[in-house]
C-alpha cells in the first residue's frame, strides 16, 4: 500500500482531504457543546418575581422625574467611547476681524513664497492644483 506522500494529489484535492480529516476531529470535539444545553424550563417555584405592593401614580411620576434629570444629565455628558470632550465652538469673529487675519497670512505665505520655502509655490498645507 502506498504511503500519502506518494499519491500525488492536486492542490485542491490535497486541500479537501485536509479540511476532511480537520473536520472529523472537530464535530466530535465540539459536537457534544449542542447538546448539553439545559431544556430550557425553570423551577416554577423560583421562576416568579418577589411580589411587592402596587405602586401609585404619584410615585411613578416622580420616579419617572428622577430618571428623566438623571438621563438628560448623561445625554449631555460624554458618551460611550468617546475620548475627549466635545470642543466647544469658537468666539464669532467681526468681518473686519476675518479680513484683517486673512490678509495676514496671506501676507506671510506670500513672503515665504519669495524666499522659496515652498517648492512649486503656494501654501504648504494647501491641495495641490492640477497642471495644465
Amino acid at each position: 500500500m502506498r504511503s500519502f506522500s506518494e499519491l500525488n494529489l492536486s492542490p485542491a484535492r490535497e486541500a479537501r482531504r485536509v479540511l476532511l480529516v480537520s473536520l472529523m476531529a472537530f464535530v466530535p470535539a465540539f459536537g457534544g457543546v449542542a447538546f448539553a444545553q439545559g431544556s430550557g424550563e425553570a423551577d416554577p417555584a423560583q421562576a416568579k418575581a418577589r411580589p411587592t405592593a402596587r405602586s401609585t401614580p404619584a410615585e411613578r411620576s416622580a420616579a419617572r422625574a428622577g430618571r428623566a434629570t438623571e438621563g438628560g444629565e448623561a445625554a449631555r455628558g460624554p458618551q460611550m467611547g468617546e475620548v475627549e470632550v466635545r470642543p466647544t465652538t469658537a468666539p464669532r469673529l467681526s468681518k473686519a476681524e476675518r479680513k484683517a487675519a486673512t490678509a495676514q497670512r496671506r501676507a506671510a505665505a506670500r513672503a515665504a513664497n519669495r524666499r522659496g520655502e515652498f517648492a512649486r509655490g503656494g501654501n504648504a498645507d494647501a491641495p495641490e492644483t492640477k497642471k495644465r
